[in-house]
């Protein structure tokens, strides 16, 4: 184990697209390119429409050329340069590449950096305009998925009354279950890895009857679902914090958690932290959250012809969020942190205030495959690390109560029981229950 700990030399060996057939080489050379084409195809349209403002026409035009270089560099294997606009985390940005990426290039750099950079630099090539400066250019990709998603979010408005009304412990303890699944596997639907699965995946990683609820708990490879339900069983007016990620389908079953959460009164407050840019093709930015809940309430937004019963059970479920926003049980925030490409071991030191305020926390809810990835340092750890070894002494022991609900996307896993990888491999290989979103961890640090 490395002791010497830095961004680009992580506890053990970091993953890179040096090592070719790996995921991260995957990424750079596939996965990238299609994230960064439609991004291309989403700009060729929006200028196409800009036909009554010349400035702004010309901006996009640029903006589109910067994009095709950005594709270009990755393929060439430049080195990274430092940022050139004017945000906020700009400086921060560039003394982190001056620190530790001097010279590093797109394929021989930490993946994790790396990934995080490129959605960075396109976020430079809107910064650096004027017309296009809050432009989401993922926006219209997370509506449309959130429309497919249809079925599953009917179903949960339908349940919801019957969820949130049961008031002995043993009963409630059956709905939690099943909530943190369906908070869970709605990490399946992450429009940057959509590339990966087949339409059949995500229904079925979408799917939240019980039985199918029940088949998916032989795919959490680290479960620690038990221990969350002991420190959630007694609490009463918390304050809880989620990390967000993606949007569309996922924070909506967040938002069905989160309303569980007040309504069974465990929080009185109830955090989501957002992404302060596009950032990963669906995560979630502030503005989002509202966008979605004017979505549910357009009764032409959703395909199918749904029945007058189900458009009232959305309507009324949606109508208690935008509550909640008002009266401050529910609150958006974004910190620019959570747009860096560093681990969150260096929570303490890069974002002191944020760290501070997190502690206020009884217990962080990180979603997602990134945040996971930046939890444990995204390094070839030994699977059988404790998670509690993994994030490192600042988050594990001077924080507060951490979980993690991740689909496995990317190669790095720890927690695993000892003989557990062995089992799983004499039935899959290491790619599809590391890589595919098939399989997950509900990792848990009290």
């Amino acid at each position: 184990m490395n002791s010497n700990v830095s961004p680009n030399n992580p506890p053990y060996p970091a993953f890179r697209a040096t090592e070719k057939g790996s995921f991260a080489w995957d990424s750079t050379v596939r996965r990238w390119p299609i994230i960064i084409d439609s991004a291309l195809k989403d700009m060729e349209q929006a200028v196409a429409a800009t036909t009554n403002d010349p400035a702004k026409k010309d901006e996009g035009d640029l903006i589109i050329e910067s994009l095709q270089q950005l594709k270009q560099e990755i393929a060439d294997d430049k080195p990274l340069r430092l940022l050139k606009d004017n945000d906020s985390d700009c400086a921060s940005w560039n003394e982190h590449i001056n620190l530790y990426f001097s010279k590093v290039t797109w394929f021989d750099g930490s993946w994790l950096f790396n990934e995080c950079y490129m959605y960075r630099r396109m976020r430079e090539s809107y910064s650096l305009s004027t017309h296009w400066k809050d432009y989401d250019v993922f926006n219209n990709n997370k509506i449309s998925t959130f429309r497919g998603s249809s079925a599953s979010v009917f179903d949960l408005a339908m349940k919801m009354p019957q969820l949130i009304t049961p008031v002995e412990l043993e009963k409630q303890e059956l709905v939690f279950q099943e909530l943190i699944q369906v908070c869970l596997w709605g990490n399946a639907t992450d429009l940057s890895l959509l590339t990966n699965m087949t339409e059949e995946d995500i229904k079925r990683l979408q799917a939240i009857e019980k039985e199918k609820l029940a088949e998916q708990l032989q795919f959490i490879v680290v479960n620690h679902i038990d221990q969350v339900w002991d420190k959630l069983k007694h609490m009463q007016n918390a304050r809880i914090d989620f990390v967000l990620d993606n949007s569309g389908f996922e924070v909506f079953v967040d938002l069905v958690f989160a309303d569980w959460l007040i309504q069974t009164n465990r929080a009185s407050k109830v955090i989501f932290n957002c992404k302060t840019i596009p950032w990963f093709v669906s995560d979630v930015m502030p503005k989002d959250v509202p966008i979605l809940l004017n979505c549910c309430l357009d009764r032409g937004f959703f395909p199918n012809q749904p029945s007058t019963d189900q458009l009232n059970a959305l309507e009324t479920l949606v109508k208690r969020w935008q509550s909640y926003l008002a009266s401050g049980q529910l609150v958006l925030q974004s910190h620019s942190f959570w747009c860096s490409g560093l681990a969150y071991r260096s929570l303490p030191t890069e974002a002191p205030e944020l760290f501070a305020d997190l502690k206020n926390s009884e217990l962080v809810i990180f979603k997602g495959d990134l945040n996971y990835r930046k939890l444990v340092y995204d390094c070839q750890w030994p699977v059988t690390t404790s998670f509690h070894d993994a994030i490192g002494p600042d988050l594990a022991d001077r924080f507060t109560s951490i979980l993690s609900l991740r689909t496995n996307k990317a190669e790095t896993v720890v927690g695993l029981a000892k003989g557990k990888q062995e089992e799983i491999e004499a039935k899959v290989s290491p790619n599809e229950w590391k890589c595919t979103g098939k399989y997950a961890v509900v990792s848990y640090n009290g």
